[in-house]
């Protein structure tokens, strides 16, 4: 495993103390030392080969970076510095790359993420009796910490309250957004602080280098838990080399008239709220994109289903003549994404596409198409949609349609019309995957009667764990999973717990659940991100190592883990493609 350290800056060298190299090398890790650049480009090569970062300690932090006036006490700061490791441990952490930081690397940690300091606890924290500077060496332990129950570093250090050495000016004063205080001095002062988005992110205020070194066995145990975390993402890595990761559902298409390019990371978007679910806001909000292929790459995701959405309108045939055009419009937008970033991504229109452009070094885009009114009224419009390259349509979106009942409102045609079950049957012969999430119980029980080839769920989730409308139940999962087809987990929080406070482990729970039901055969990924998708923890495509990890974590083999991130669904396709 490779650790990068970052490094201290002085008289126009990088360097480092020895006792850092040390402690990870005792740790069971390879340290590297990662020079002072600025570099973006560079600074991204040297993040991809790396497994772990440490954020050494060292001077105080310019206190400008973080929107604060300097204070007159603080004397002792490289702004260059600063900016590297800021940038450092933000790619880093786009990557879920595992984080530790070391003193001032703690306080780095903070400010990089939009929390504050104390610049000068002497002054800032006057009837502290703590020595925060102490004299004697740096591996004798001066002072106690209280840690708190539940957290990362009590699962480290297994006690409530350890001795630390003390060696810094500045310490954490509002934590970070995404972090929580875990530990804190006698005087109230943080002594440490990690992620509460389930990432290995953590930073302590005093100096386990030099503890570890001299044999400190929770000193020691710091750096075994970052090594061991490292190597955890280093099997991710190799893991998601050699297999094939496929996000069944994504609404990034919602998004193109704001003018992206899904070729470049794209931030702060000025959008209309009531894309992102709001009802009466007008005022423009900020929204930044969850898939894009920057954050593919990062994420190490092979392929994404882009859907064209069309949200249910009118039944006219005029009306229904628009949404078929509307989604034709929609479709070609999404070549021409593809078209503008030939170098980095190709459409897959099989899964030897698939194969193909991952072998060259290529994202995949698919085409699915969210709401089966984009069909109209003209059955001939499914083989229009197969030659543009649709691989799957879901049946209906949240309201009836001339397809079938959806999973809202009342029911209409009791399942599928009987214009849906030619539906089927066309879609059927023109190899377009079947969709039923959205569709009503009955509408998928008349589908896996009708269709000759296995149905898919493309971002559905557990009604037993999460009692939803747009969940499935067990009787529903079963008929799927009997027929063959797949159901691709949503990762929307109101699917996987009623009261939106999902995590990463609520839709791992939703895997398990499925799993133990009808097998590890029927279960993949469907994000929804960009339509609503997105969970504490998982936010974003670049974020989708962390499922890896904790499948891993509970125990799935490699082979489980291919199936789950998209051997599943690569079999149904196939099974698709290759019917009579």
């Amino acid at each position: 495993m490779l650790i990068g350290l970052s490094v201290n800056h002085k008289e126009g060298t990088s360097r480092i103390a020895d006792a850092y190299v040390n402690a990870v090398v005792k740790a069971g890790g390879t340290p590297i030392l990662i020079p002072l650049i600025t570099d973006e480009t560079a600074l991204e090569e040297i993040l991809s080969r790396i497994d772990g970062l440490i954020l050494s300690g060292g001077g105080d932090i310019y206190s400008p970076l973080f929107g604060e006036e300097l204070h007159p006490a603080v004397e002792s700061y490289d702004l260059e510095r600063d900016r590297y490791e800021i940038a450092l441990v933000k790619q880093a952490v786009e990557r879920q790359i595992p984080v530790l930081g070391i003193c001032r690397g703690s306080q780095l940690i903070n400010v990089a993420f939009g929390g504050s300091l104390i610049q000068d606890i002497p002054s800032e924290v006057p009837k502290s009796t703590v020595n925060h500077n102490q004299e004697e060496a740096r591996e004798i332990a001066t002072h106690s910490v209280q840690i708190f129950p539940e957290s990362r570093l009590h699962q480290i250090a297994q006690a409530e309250q350890i001795m630390v050495n003390s060696f810094h000016h500045q310490a954490v004063k509002t934590v970070a957004p995404g972090f929580e205080a875990v530990a804190s001095a006698e005087d109230g002062v943080i002594e440490a602080i990690e992620s509460n988005e389930e990432k290995v992110i953590f930073g302590v205020q005093w100096h386990p280098e030099n503890g570890a070194v001299a044999g400190d066995p929770v000193m020691i145990d710091t750096f075994k838990y970052l090594v061991n975390e490292a190597a955890l993402f280093e099997k991710v890595k190799a893991l998601h080399e050699k297999i094939y990761t496929i996000d069944s559902h994504c609404d990034t298409p919602m998004f193109f008239k704001y003018g992206i390019d899904i070729g470049k990371t794209n931030s702060s978007l000025k959008v209309n709220p009531k894309e992102l679910g709001a009802e009466n806001e007008d005022k423009l909000v900020d929204y930044t994109l969850k898939t894009d292929i920057p954050k593919m790459e990062k994420g190490m995701l092979d392929a994404v289903f882009m859907v064209a959405y069309i949200p249910q309108g009118a039944r006219t045939e005029k009306a229904s003549q628009q949404a078929f055009e509307k989604a034709v419009n929609i479709i070609n937008q999404i070549k021409r994404q593809i078209e503008i970033n030939a170098a980095t991504v190709a459409q897959a229109c099989t899964v030897s596409d698939l194969k193909k452009n991952k072998a060259e070094g290529k994202k995949s885009i698919f085409i699915g198409i969210e709401n089966g009114y984009a069909i109209g009224q003209n059955i001939e419009n499914i083989k229009r949609f197969a030659e543009l390259g649709v691989k799957y349509i879901t049946l209906s979106h949240n309201r009836n349609n001339d397809i079938c009942d959806s999973n809202a409102g009342n029911p209409e045609h009791n399942g599928l019309s009987e214009f849906g079950k030619e539906v089927v049957r066309e879609m059927n012969r023109c190899k377009i995957m079947v969709d039923v999430s959205h569709t009503s119980e009955k509408t998928a029980l008349d589908v896996l009667a009708i269709s000759r080839h296995p149905v898919i769920a493309s971002h559905s989730s557990v009604k037993a764990l999460c009692n939803h409308p747009r969940n499935l139940s067990d009787t529903l999962i079963k008929a799927i999973a009997s027929k063959g087809g797949v159901i691709q987990v949503c990762l929307y929080k109101g699917f996987l717990k009623r009261d939106g406070t999902a995590s990463l482990k609520d839709a791992v729970d939703h895997i398990d659940y499925i799993v133990r039901l009808v097998g590890i055969d029927c279960v993949g990924i469907g994000s929804d991100f960009d339509g609503g998708g997105g969970i504490k923890g998982l936010q974003a495509a670049n974020e989708f190592p962390q499922i890896t990890m904790e499948l891993i974590r509970r125990g799935y083999s490699d082979a489980d883990i291919a199936k789950i991130w998209g051997g599943n669904l690569m079999r149904v396709m196939e099974a698709v493609e290759q019917s009579q």
